[in-house]
């Protein structure tokens, strides 16, 4: 009777070891753009903080969601946002050595994807796998102790989509009701789940099949012909500059002089990244419906890169611009501002469209001067072959303490 009240008990007790281990509701992030929701981005962690060093513990099981909102949200646009901030939030070797696995990231996402439709990508913490899902159809595992922090820093590093939506998933589980219950509710259907499940069921079968035999050809064959194949030279263009010297974009004092800002992260030694191994990676997953945007060439990791470091460039360019409008100063106005910006190849500004506003003209406006100022940008690096550039600049206006 004994034993079987001890095995009993032990039970339980594994039983709340499984419970406590899974990974709880951090805090909940709304993305808007143009003054519409876009989606939800959410934090789990085994262990709730209010602390981004702690979230980025990898002794932990985590995960990171997005919960779609809007009726239809481009894969690639949220992908390249993604990127982007990754770029920034990351320091260059981190960047060098996850190039790879981020072409495999990034060539999982195409096409539209739907109101209700749920992205999750979780980390578990016994094996350093990440593994991303859709509507609960897993995509692919990346294989890599680090790859899930260099993902969550894009969220909650020195500089966010904004400090609000960074603020935002570090609640320490504080989540309001009203919010968690709008969250909860964005479920994908069955028919929807059914359309992803087959389209990427079709993707694999395509990656299953053997290749058809080439045809014999009894003639003579050619002399074989050796093709050099150029790598990019990332110093050509542009210097590799230290990722980490871009800091915040929060603009915490005006000068005249208009200083780098400072930087808020351990600076990092410029050295050129290493030349990296072809990479075979699985098929990008097809378009969720008909509807896809502009063609792009494959991505390949030298490419990552060399759009991670010129975007980096970008954005310092810019905030060597900006300055703490004086009223907004004296009268202790902050925000956040995040623009859109196209340049063509010689750094023209084409276009820019604000996708966030602060509660502030005065701050609105210094954001639109300052990419005004700012032009032309440093010339588009001839590896991107790219005739138009577009990247977003995310700005905080923050008053010292």
């Amino acid at each position: 009777m004994k034993s079987t009240k001890l095995v009993f008990a032990l039970l339980l007790f594994a039983a709340a070891l499984t419970a406590k281990a899974a990974p709880l509701l951090n805090g909940l992030a709304l993305e808007q753009q143009f003054n519409k929701d876009q989606y939800f981005a959410a934090v789990y962690a085994e262990r709730l903080s209010n602390d981004s060093a702690s979230l980025l513990d990898n002794n932990m099981p985590r995960a990171l969601e997005i919960r779609v909102v809007a009726d239809h949200l481009s894969a690639r646009r949220l992908r390249n946002q993604w990127m982007e901030g990754i770029a920034i939030n990351n320091p260059a070797d981190t960047l060098s050595g996850q190039a790879e696995n981020m072409v495999t990231f990034a060539n999982l996402f195409s096409g539209r994807l739907q109101a209700g439709d749920i992205l999750r990508i979780e980390f578990a913490a016994n094996s350093g796998a990440t593994s991303v899902s859709l509507n609960g159809v897993e995509l692919d595992t990346i294989q890599n102790r680090e790859f899930f922090n260099t993902l969550l820093r894009a969220w909650i590093g020195p500089v966010p989509p904004s400090t609000e939506f960074r603020d935002n998933l570090m609640k320490s589980g504080q989540v309001k009701g009203g919010l968690l219950a709008t969250f909860e509710a964005l479920k994908p259907s069955a028919a929807r789940i059914a359309q992803v499940r087959a389209t990427y069921s079709e993707t694999e079968e395509v990656a299953a099949a053997p290749a058809k035999p080439e045809p014999k050809n009894e003639s003579k064959p050619e002399p074989a012909r050796v093709v050099a194949v150029a790598k990019p030279d990332l110093s050509a263009d542009i210097p590799a500059p230290s990722l980490a010297a871009i800091g915040s974009a929060a603009i915490e004092k005006p000068t005249p002089a208009r200083p780098e800002p400072k930087a808020e992260t351990p600076a990092v030694a410029q050295t050129q990244p290493k030349p990296l191994k072809p990479t075979t990676t699985r098929p990008a997953t097809p378009p969720m419906d008909e509807e896809d945007e502009e063609d792009e060439a494959p991505l390949t990791a030298d490419m990552i890169l060399a759009r991670q470091i010129y975007h980096s460039m970008l954005l310092r360019h810019t905030f060597k611009n900006l300055n703490y409008p004086k009223r907004a100063m004296e009268r202790g106005q902050e925000g956040s501002v995040r623009l859109n910006v196209t340049i063509d190849s010689k750094g023209n500004v084409l276009n820019v469209t604000t996708l966030q506003e602060s509660r502030f003209s005065s701050l609105n406006r210094e954001a639109l001067d300052a990419v005004e100022r700012a032009a032309p940008y440093p010339t588009t690096p001839s590896q991107l072959k790219m005739n138009e550039y577009k990247f977003t600049i995310p700005i905080t206006f923050r008053l010292p303490d």
